[in-house]
């Protein structure tokens, strides 16, 4: 009884100074990364913005696709928080070894405050992403209550992978250079500058497969659309998110006792 009582706080304690760690850690890498820029967090607008205008005018004005910046904005958005979090996430165990070897402390810590970071860019970026919505006379509606549990699974995903990554670069640190590659090839495998619906059908599949396709058309789905997202689209989404996010942790733990040593 008295060993219960006195493991709860400490159990408590322990998750709390998790918490303030990976709050310290997100604010020091947000610090770092705008120190001395003028725009600041602004800057995290000019990659989604300037891509998308110029996709909208080389596919919707040029090959006249039909393709609107609103469209690709919905996509994009999205898209370059994923980006930034999973890659970032890679190296940072690798690039933060001397504070591994000086110091113990929950190092999960260190890839989840990169997603963090990127979490938070992206809220930061989305009532510009919102404005444009609306500015295309797309109105809030019963369907953008689903934002939350699109929003979820992909920062549940981003975790999952980050982990992942970040473990097995400190053995591997080709990987980082690889992730990168495949950041690339999945860009255009999922619908982000291109509706699902126009995967030739005896592709469809690859939508199901790819936990990251029914999360961009979720997002499309409820700001463009109105709609809530297709519910057999994010069972699957939300299946591998949580596999994304048990594998990340079981590789974590199984690999970094070594981490000081491999670093």
């Amino acid at each position: 009884m008295t060993t219960m009582a006195l493991a709860r706080p400490g159990g408590r304690r322990s998750l709390r100074n998790a918490f303030e760690l990976v709050t310290a850690l997100t604010t020091r890498d947000l610090r770092l990364r705008y120190q001395g820029s003028v725009l600041g967090w602004a800057w995290s607008l000019a990659r989604p913005l300037a891509l998308g205008a110029v996709l909208a005018f080389a596919l919707g004005r040029v090959l006249g696709t039909g393709i609107t910046a609103e469209f690709l904005l919905a996509g994009l958005f999205p898209w370059f928080w994923f980006q930034g979090g999973v890659q970032g996430a890679a190296g940072s165990f690798v690039g933060n070894g001397g504070l591994l070897k000086k110091v113990r402390f929950p190092r999960a810590a260190l890839p989840l405050s990169v997603v963090l970071g990127a979490t938070l860019q992206f809220l930061f970026s989305l009532p510009v992403l919102i404005g444009f919505v609306m500015a295309a006379g797309n109105e809030p509606g019963v369907a953008w209550l689903a934002l939350p549990l699109v929003f979820g699974l992909q920062l549940g995903l981003m975790a999952g992978l980050g982990l992942f990554v970040a473990s097995v670069t400190v053995y591997f640190r080709d990987l980082e250079h690889i992730t990168d590659v495949l950041l690339t090839l999945l860009f255009y495998a999922t619908p982000i500058i291109y509706a699902a619906d126009r995967i030739p059908a005896g592709y469809r599949w690859l939508t199901y497969v790819n936990p990251l396709a029914p999360i961009m058309e979720g997002w499309r789905s409820v700001l463009l659309e109105g709609e809530l997202p297709a519910v057999s689209h994010l069972g699957a989404s939300a299946g591998l998110t949580v596999l994304a996010l048990a594998v990340g942790w079981a590789v974590f733990r199984r690999l970094e006792d070594g981490f000081a040593d491999a670093i």
